[in-house]
C-alpha cells in the first residue's frame, strides 16, 4: 500500500524512528504507525508557507474547525448512502474534524488521512489506538500510496490551495479503485453571483497587498478586518435570513459569521493562503474528463463547487 513519494518504490527498511527507501535512499521520520513523508528540501516556498499557516496555526488545535462532510453528504445524499463504504482516504484532513466522524462510521472499514501540516503527528497520537485509522504527513501532489487502493477519496477545500490542482486530481484518480468514488469541494469563481464575484475581485487585490507584509501584521489585519466584514456582510445576511429570505441570504459572502470576531480564521484561510485557485463548472468538467473520471456530477452553489465522481 505504501510507496515512496520520491521514487514510487515499495521496498523499505523500517528502523526505530526512520522509514528508509531502499530504491532512492530517502529517509522519512517514523513513529509507530505515523510516517512523515514531507521532506523540507523538496518543498517549494509556497508549500512551506502553507505548512506554517495551516499546520502550525489554523489547525494546531485538534478538531478546532467545523465538520465539512455534511455539506457533501447533503448535496449527494443518494450516492452517499450507496457508495460511502470501504477504505477511505481523506486528502487534507486539517484539524481532524471530518476524520473523527469517518473513524466512527460503521460502513467505513479503514480511514487513511493525510495533510502537509505538522499537526498530523498530534492527530496520529489521538488515533494511535484505533486500528482502523492511519494518519500520515504527506503532500496531495504526490501521495505515498500504490495505485487502486481506496474505495473512496474525500477532500474538502484542499486542492485549490496547492500549486497544481490538476495534479491532485490525477493523484486522487490513481489511488482510487476501479468503480471507486470521489467526493470533492473546491472554490468557485462565482461568475453567476455578482455579490461573490466582486467580493472575490476585491479579495484578490487584498491578497496581493498582504503578501508584502509580515505574518504578524497579516494576523493583526485579519483580526481587525473580521468585525468590519461581519458588519458589511454577515450581519445583513443574518437579518435577511431572519426575515425569511434564507436562499437570498446564502448568496451574501461570509453569511455564516455569528459574531464580530467569528471570521478571523476564515479571513486568515483566504487572505493569508499562499495559493488560491478558483474554477468554473466547465473548467472542472473538462479536467475531470481528461483525468479519466466518469459519471461525475458537478453542483455549483453559493458556497462553492461540489463534486461526486466515479472512476
Amino acid at each position: 500500500m505504501i510507496i515512496c513519494p520520491n521514487c514510487s518504490g515499495d521496498k523499505f527498511d523500517e528502523q526505530k524512528n526512520n522509514f528508509f527507501c531502499l530504491n532512492c535512499n530517502e529517509t522519512y521520520f517514523k513513529r509507530k504507525k505515523f510516517i512523515d513523508f514531507i521532506i523540507s528540501k523538496n518543498s517549494s516556498h509556497k508549500e512551506i508557507e502553507a505548512e506554517k499557516l495551516w499546520g502550525e496555526d489554523l489547525f494546531k488545535k485538534l478538531f478546532s474547525t467545523p465538520v465539512h462532510y455534511i455539506q457533501l453528504k447533503n448535496e449527494f445524499k443518494e450516492n452517499w448512502y450507496k457508495s460511502f463504504k470501504g477504505k477511505l482516504i481523506e486528502i487534507g484532513c486539517g484539524s481532524g474534524s471530518d476524520t473523527k466522524y469517518f473513524s466512527n462510521f460503521s460502513q467505513i472499514t479503514h480511514v487513511t488521512a493525510i495533510d502537509i501540516g505538522k499537526n498530523t503527528y498530534d492527530l496520529h497520537k489521538y488515533f494511535e489506538n484505533k486500528i482502523n485509522v492511519n494518519i500520515y504527513r504527506a503532500n496531495a501532489l504526490n501521495l505515498p500510496f500504490a495505485n487502486n487502493v481506496f474505495d473512496i477519496v474525500y477532500s474538502f477545500g484542499v486542492f485549490h490551495h496547492t500549486t497544481n490542482p490538476r495534479r491532485c486530481l490525477e493523484e486522487a484518480y490513481r489511488v482510487l479503485k476501479k468503480n471507486g468514488t470521489m467526493y470533492l469541494y473546491l472554490y468557485s469563481i462565482h461568475k453567476n453571483n455578482l455579490f461573490k464575484y466582486f467580493g472575490i475581485k476585491i479579495e484578490k487585490y487584498i491578497i496581493l497587498v498582504m503578501k508584502k507584509l509580515s505574518i504578524k501584521i497579516q494576523n493583526i489585519i485579519c483580526f481587525f478586518l473580521s468585525p468590519i466584514m461581519w458588519l458589511i456582510f454577515s450581519l445583513p445576511a443574518l437579518i435577511i435570513n431572519t426575515l425569511g429570505f434564507k436562499k437570498f441570504s446564502k448568496k451574501i459572502p461570509m453569511n455564516w459569521g455569528l459574531h464580530p470576531f467569528s471570521l478571523v480564521d476564515d479571513l486568515k484561510d483566504r487572505l493569508m493562503a499562499p495559493i488560491n485557485y478558483r474554477f468554473t463548472k466547465n473548467e472542472l468538467h473538462k479536467i475531470l474528463h481528461e483525468v479519466g473520471f466518469k459519471d461525475f456530477q458537478i453542483n455549483e452553489k453559493s458556497s462553492g463547487i461540489f463534486m461526486f465522481c466515479n472512476k
